[in-house]
């Protein structure tokens, strides 16, 4: 009867040890999109253990933060509206930046009524926690004082500071949106003129319709990798099926205020629709804690939905052998996935 006892008990051990060490532990999932209801031209970015997020409202400038890149469900926090009577509205597609141990957020506003008078403005941050709010600093603008929309900064190899944005080449372009770079001597102000670096010229970065060619180059984020400095950028219309990623770069220290060094792929989009997500574009990119890069971006799931069915999403993606991003296929609402570390 001992014997029995004791072969029962080791074979009790035995499952147990076998559960508990030879079978893997199921990783947590989560599903697009990763913030409840309308959203579109996210940004994120990595500060310390966290993650911050933000957003187009159109009204004002919002963050959320999360120890996670998939789980912002949580309550947003207004870090910025424009004063009353400042004549500033139409609050697009902003960006967090953390540059010389200042938090700065660069964002497109209407200054006035007219709704084509977009430019770009600085905000800065007031502690080492963003969520403490931004006051706001002015204009990022170059002399030409043309339409901006949608800026970016980025810290070269040479370590000067340059802005990217998309822009009318004059006020008569309306339905031309180009990339242009100009360099910055401070996180707040551009010095010299613009410099042309890309135009939508190919029928895959344009829309037609009633009425008429929308060729839009904008969204422009940059991407180092192994050395290299990948622009990856948005064309096509944001209110369509079509709207995409496309890629460009720039390698060996090469000066970026020339446009020529500048090196295009234009023979196709590197991030496009799928038989689930359509429209997938103005992405941002970020690492998970385990080093996994994610791109954050927004995509329908009805091919039709225009800006108001935009969600925000988040996949992993990899890098091909030449060290160029190689992103997914955009996946489905209803596609479970691995909880980012």
């Amino acid at each position: 009867m001992q014997h029995l006892s004791f072969a029962f008990a080791l074979l009790a051990f035995l499952s147990f040890f076998h559960s508990t060490t030879c079978v893997p532990m199921r990783r947590a999932t989560y599903h697009n999109p990763i913030v409840p209801g309308i959203g579109a031209d996210p940004w994120m970015i990595q500060h310390g253990s966290d993650y911050y997020l933000t957003y187009t409202t159109g009204t004002n400038v919002q963050l959320r933060k999360s120890s996670n890149i998939a789980q912002f469900n949580v309550t947003p926090t207004v870090v910025y509206t424009p004063a009353n009577g400042s004549g500033l509205s139409a609050v697009w597609a902003p960006e967090l930046h953390y540059i010389g141990g200042e938090f700065y957020i660069y964002v497109a506003m209407v200054n006035g009524s007219d709704a084509n008078n977009h430019h770009m403005y600085a905000l800065k941050g007031k502690s080492q926690e963003p969520l403490d709010g931004f006051d706001f600093v002015g204009e990022v603008g170059t002399p030409d004082n043309n339409w901006a929309i949608d800026g970016t900064v980025f810290q070269y190899e040479n370590g000067e500071l340059y802005f990217i944005w998309s822009g009318w080449a004059n006020t008569t372009a309306t339905m031309w949106q180009n990339l242009y770079i100009a360099k910055m001597d401070s996180p707040t102000k551009i010095t010299g003129e613009r410099v042309l670096i890309h135009q939508p010229n190919l029928a895959w970065q344009q829309t037609v319709d009633s009425s008429g060619t929308h060729a839009i180059n904008e969204g422009p984020e940059i991407l180092v990798h192994n050395n290299r400095t990948f622009l990856i950028y948005s064309a096509a219309a944001s209110w369509t099926e079509n709207y995409c990623l496309a890629m460009m770069g720039i390698d060996g220290g090469k000066d970026p205020l020339v446009a020529s060094n500048w090196w295009t792929l234009d023979s196709r989009p590197v991030f496009s629709k799928s038989a689930v997500a359509f429209g997938p574009g103005h992405a941002s990119f970020t690492y998970d804690h385990d080093g996994t890069p994610y791109i954050v971006y927004h995509a329908m799931a009805d091919p039709n939905a225009g800006w108001n069915g935009r969600t925000i999403r988040t996949q992993t993606f990899g890098w091909n052998d030449d060290s160029s991003p190689a992103f997914p296929s955009p996946v489905g609402l209803n596609t479970s996935l691995p909880l980012p570390a």
